[in-house]
């Protein structure tokens, strides 16, 4: 398979295979690249690779990128390995859903954020509904919604998302979990670009959700960062 061929220009804009894509102001390009190829690599069902060339430092790496988000080196010429299986059902709740997580994926491809998200709203809705919060089919896709709030720039709204589906896995899956920290962390990331007036509301329960699941929790450097963070909006 063709490597997907992204480079980051001096000025700041990223373009993947020669499309440029939407960097919000004050975004780092490179996070939002691998954020759009994790929509891609979730979109097709399996890991992909990336060349990726930021002329901004001259840096030339290729990586591989997990629908989940996690990403791995790789050598030049060395081929992508599959990640480890899901368990049963994770990502799928019926033929029905499936059909409707590709019509987002698909919005989320052409860079339609407002469709993608409007479809993923439906869709959570209708799951959250059918199968209830905690769902594997309902957190998955909830992350995938999340993931389409931080690229529209609405990062309150990624980073409370990601908080809840952390708090939903550590409770199906354990807070041991790969999934329960993959997305403590992606909340904690997804915090750390909300604006300060808007921080505090949404850092107390992230705060809580990584308490109880980061490794470490006295000495993490995540948690104490959050914590400290807290402590400097919160009014005297």
């Amino acid at each position: 398979m063709t490597d997907t061929q992204v480079r980051i220009t001096p000025d700041g804009a990223a373009l993947i295979d020669a499309e440029p894509i939407d960097v919000p102001p004050g975004t780092d390009p490179a996070r939002v690249v691998l954020q759009q190829l994790a929509l891609d690599a979730a979109g097709s069902g399996g890991p992909i690779a990336a060349t990726i060339h930021d002329t901004r430092t001259d840096q030339r790496l290729r990586l591989q990128i997990n629908p989940d988000g996690s990403t791995r080196p790789l050598a030049p010429g060395e081929p992508i390995l599959p990640p480890a299986p899901a368990p049963p059902a994770q990502n799928s709740a019926s033929p029905e859903h499936d059909r409707a997580l590709e019509a987002v994926y698909e919005a989320g491809r052409a860079h339609d954020f407002t469709r993608a998200a409007a479809q993923a709203d439906r869709l959570l809705a209708d799951l959250t509904a059918t199968h209830g919060e905690r769902h594997p089919a309902t957190l998955t896709t909830a992350g995938v919604r999340a993931d389409l709030a931080w690229m529209s720039g609405d990062y309150r709204y990624a980073a409370e998302l990601w908080t809840y589906i952390a708090q939903g896995w550590a409770q199906t899956a354990g807070p041991a979990s790969r999934p329960a920290r993959s997305s403590a962390r992606q909340a904690a990331a997804s915090w750390k670009d909300v604006p300060d007036s808007e921080a505090l509301a949404s850092g107390q329960p992230l705060l809580e959700v990584l308490t109880t699941i980061a490794p470490s929790p006295e000495t993490n450097p995540t948690v104490l960062a959050v914590r400290r963070r807290i402590s400097l909006l919160t009014p005297a």
